[in-house]
């Protein structure tokens, strides 16, 4: 029986990588040197067939010689030579195969034939593909890496989160991944589909929703045109009341040309990809910077279905602003009715205000526990479904602060998000490391922040971000 294709992909259990080069610093022989590297515990073989050893790995001339079955095969030959050896690998009865190559239908007509004889060797065998023009997968936990890659050249530790990230663009993908990994956050299983010329986007991230392991979906889409996968995906998405968060390129005429042109894609109908988005409650972002942000907001796991935010701010003008962005997004910050009010005053200096936003001043950076005494009133307050704090610079004091807003965020179960703009840098790091999501500017955190509260609100940042 043949294994879905998320098994195929990233829990599969052998590979091999057919072209493989003796040199690792080569397109065609990282694969097999990442594969090593990372510890993937399966069968790996090579196909070349002028050696017998590949980088320390059996090597077969013919891919039919390898000892089956093989789920996947990592197709690393050239444009020319790829339809001979995905008609080899079919004949071998391979699970799925992953073609790196480009100069297929996105140069245009002379690329188109070939891959239509791709496809229709795929639908006659029933081998999956994944591509062309495409860098791979990884899979973190079994630490199968079928890339080439260059995110992964050093040996750095990197962190692992539940967030599967599948992009129709390498370089998006990859920019995004790398972009998560400073914010704290890892991918478990990252995809980059290519052409589409069979597996697509829509179609992986609906089989990863069903994923024990996987609490967030992230994905970046260039062809529209089969609107019922991506119904199909966000109705899977919102059973299993998991976040889904697109990016989609080809809004506009000049963004379709250049779909076409990078991977041969129809952008289709956008205002129709963006009402499913919305009916099924999913979120569309419009940059990668965005889709990090919004995948450092769910990591938590803090959902609200009230939209009552209250910022605590040690500057007006910087709270003057995550106000009108709050606002503008459709959440509420409104001054407090209840005692608790006065309570905060009783702690603030004279010239503070108690109004939403709370002014703590920079009085508090002489007086941390002018901000920790605030934090604790406002974590418990009736009218509060949501926390920001912004605050800037503060180097001098910030181990204090820092562990203020630790204890804070400790305390409720409340969204409790944090803007630290300018200084050093390391506070946003130590917050981070904390499990606090934290931005670098309020504008972003505020935006961040409305995705995790009142969940019925309409999700796309195009429709409202100025």
């Amino acid at each position: 029986m043949t294994r879905p294709v998320a098994d195929l992909l990233f829990r599969p259990r052998s590979v091999v990588v057919y072209g493989a080069s003796s040199d690792p610093e080569k397109l065609s022989g990282r694969p097999l040197d990442y594969l090593k590297k990372f510890g993937y515990a399966g069968p790996i073989y090579a196909v070349n067939p002028r050696r017998r050893e590949v980088q320390d790995v059996p090597a077969y001339a013919d891919i039919t010689d390898v000892p089956g079955p093989i789920d996947l095969a990592v197709v690393v030959v050239p444009a020319e030579s790829v339809t001979a050896a995905v008609v080899r690998c079919a004949d071998a009865g391979v699970g799925a195969a992953i073609i790196f190559a480009s100069g297929f239908a996105e140069i245009g007509e002379d690329g188109v034939a070939p891959q239509d004889r791709i496809a229709a060797i795929a639908r006659r065998s029933g081998m999956r593909v994944l591509g062309p023009n495409c860098l791979g997968t990884f899979s973190a936990g079994d630490r199968a890496f079928a890339t080439f890659s260059t995110a992964f050249d050093d040996d750095k530790e990197r962190p692992e989160s539940p967030i599967a990230l599948v992009s129709q663009s390498g370089a998006v993908g990859t920019f995004t991944y790398s972009t998560m990994n400073a914010l704290g956050l890892g991918v478990r299983y990252f995809a980059n589909t290519g052409n589409e010329v069979d597996v697509t986007v829509a179609e992986l991230l609906t089989s990863l929703a069903d994923a024990p392991d996987v609490d967030i979906l992230l994905g970046h889409i260039e062809g529209g045109r089969d609107l019922g996968a991506v119904e199909k995906l966000a109705q899977a998405a919102e059973e299993r009341a998991k976040p889904l968060i697109l990016l989609k390129a080809g809004r506009t005429a000049a963004g379709s040309r250049a779909v076409a042109a990078h991977t041969a894609s129809i952008a289709g109908d956008d205002k129709a990809f963006a009402k499913i988005l919305a009916d099924h409650g999913a979120i569309r972002v419009n940059s990668m910077e965005a889709m990090a942000d919004a995948a450092l907001a769910f990591a938590p796991g803090r959902h609200v279905t009230g939209r009552r935010l209250t910022i605590v701010t040690l500057s007006g003008g910087a709270g003057a602003l995550a106000t009108d962005a709050a606002v503008e997004l459709g959440l509420s910050v409104d001054p407090w009715t209840s005692a608790d009010r006065a309570l905060v005053g009783n702690g603030l200096p004279y010239f503070a205000s108690t109004a939403n936003p709370i002014d703590v001043t920079g009085s508090m950076i002489n007086d941390i526990t002018i901000l920790s005494r605030t934090l604790q009133v406002v974590c418990g307050n009736d009218e509060t479904d949501a926390v920001l704090v912004v605050l800037g610079n503060a180097d001098k004091g910030a181990a204090e602060i820092v562990e203020a807003l630790r204890a804070a965020y400790a305390s409720t179960l409340k969204p409790l998000f944090v803007a630290w703009t300018g200084g050093s840098g390391q506070p946003r790091e130590q917050l981070l490391t904390a499990g606090i999501p934290t931005y670098p500017d309020p504008h972003r955190a505020v935006q961040a922040l409305s995705y995790v509260m009142e969940p019925n609100m309409p999700r796309s940042e195009i429709a409202c971000a100025s």
